[in-house]
């Protein structure tokens, strides 16, 4: 599901799993979680990419439909919040190399980077509440870089938006064209491996202060455990397998 290799001062970590447009199943969201960890001790930066033109489709929808008892819900959210409010608190820096699609839980991944860069043809979309789900992370925390209508028009509608609204909106620093991707994240790269450490590591963290009080964790469990619970909501999950 995860590659990973360093290149210089940057650790990259790929999501590889094409066949699913690299959408992330339990095992998954818990390899970018280690992986992540991993970053932090031997690299300046973590790198975050998929495979081919995609980068993340989100959820693996699957771990939705089976998420039926609340110890199966506490183990996904637990899982989901690790990594997006993760990347908030880890020690280095967390760039998106974001290569094309970026939906659900991958457009979530996005917006807890600290920085990001787009291809022209990267689409970004929020389609949980149309599948009887909802995005966790986006609804605590994205409306503070787009604003909240901005927030309220992807979470509600499920539409997409392309790379230029995304950069419009602020999901993404810049959008290059594809053959300059990693070229301009290596400048993003090489730009922080500059800086010292403390520093980095201080002005990122306090970007973040605020960014999940105690409590937030258990009121991401509650509205997963209600969404699994709700006929309505899991009669349009289930429409989602039959298309």
């Amino acid at each position: 599901m995860l590659r990973y290799d360093t290149r210089g001062d940057a650790s990259w970590l790929t999501l590889d799993r094409p066949e699913k447009m690299n959408a992330l199943h339990l095992d998954g969201w818990q390899e970018l979680r280690d992986g992540l960890d991993r970053a932090a001790e031997e690299s300046r930066v973590a790198v975050l990419t998929g495979v081919e033109d995609v980068f993340c489709a989100g959820d693996d929808i699957a771990l939705i439909e089976e998420a039926e008892t609340a110890d199966d819900v506490e183990e996904l959210t637990d899982c989901l919040y690790d990594v997006l409010f993760g990347i908030e608190s880890l020690d280095i820096p967390v760039v998106a190399a974001v290569n094309g699609l970026a939906y659900g839980g991958g457009c979530e991944l996005v917006a807890a980077c600290d920085l990001a860069v787009a291809v022209p043809d990267a689409t970004f979309a929020l389609p949980e509440t149309t599948i009887g789900a909802y995005p966790p992370y986006a609804v605590e925390r994205v409306a503070e870089t787009v604003g909240k209508k901005r927030l309220m028009e992807l979470a509600l509608t499920g539409d997409p938006i392309d790379a230029d609204r995304a950069a419009e909106w602020g999901l993404v620093n810049r959008v290059v064209s594809d053959d300059k991707l990693d070229a301009t994240v290596g400048e993003f790269v090489d730009s922080i491996a500059t800086s010292p450490r403390r520093s980095t590591r201080l002005a990122k963290q306090h970007a973040a202060v605020g960014a999940a009080n105690p409590g937030t964790r258990e009121r991401i469990r509650g509205a997963f455990q209600e969404i699994r619970t709700d006929d309505e909501c899991r009669a349009a999950t289930k429409r989602f397998f039959e298309r």
